[in-house]
């Protein structure tokens, strides 16, 4: 199946950068795509890389990847909701304090990235067996009007964008 690209107004402004940094060609095979390849690019930053923060505040790479996995997840069950025709208003999420309050200090790099590919499959799964009419269905999450389809670009886009972030801020002296 092939899901088309959302209009603007399927989504709101604050998400546009994930949905335009996705090639709209095949949003699924993207995702397909991004899971082993995201997989390898964290197992090739340096160990001693996993706790370092950019600067003050700023969450270090073990919490940047917490944050993908709570998104991704939030962003999956507004899809679900959506699909299967909610009309009520999904919750937003608090991002900082999801992450402040996860305390992943135990959890080892390989944990959490076998929590992300399992999400990962999960989602790919859950998406491969939307129907065309439920991609296009549009429900209210955080108080904005968004697609099934604008929401499987934006998990798209996320990802992609904290790549970049790591890649840019994270690595640059690597």
């Amino acid at each position: 199946m092939q899901i088309s690209k959302p209009e603007e107004n399927e989504y709101h402004k604050f998400y546009a950068g994930y949905v335009n940094g996705v090639d709209s060609s095949d949003v699924l095979q993207c995702i397909r795509d991004q899971k082993e390849e995201f997989i390898s690019f964290i197992h090739a930053i340096p160990d001693d890389r996993y706790n370092y923060a950019y600067a003050e505040g700023k969450w270090t790479i073990k919490q940047l990847l917490r944050h993908m996995i709570d998104a991704e997840r939030m962003f999956a069950f507004r899809a679900m909701s959506i699909a299967r025709g909610e009309h009520g208003m999904l919750p937003g999420f608090d991002e900082q304090g999801f992450v402040e309050r996860a305390d992943d200090s135990q959890n080892s790099i390989n944990e959490l990235l076998q929590e992300f590919e399992s999400l990962r499959t999960s989602n790919i799964h859950m998406i491969s067996n939307f129907t065309s009419q439920a991609t296009e269905r549009i429900g209210n999450a955080n108080g904005a009007k968004v697609s099934v389809r604008a929401i499987i670009f934006i998990i798209a886009g996320h990802l992609a964008h904290h790549k970049r972030i790591i890649t840019e801020r994270y690595l640059e002296h690597v």
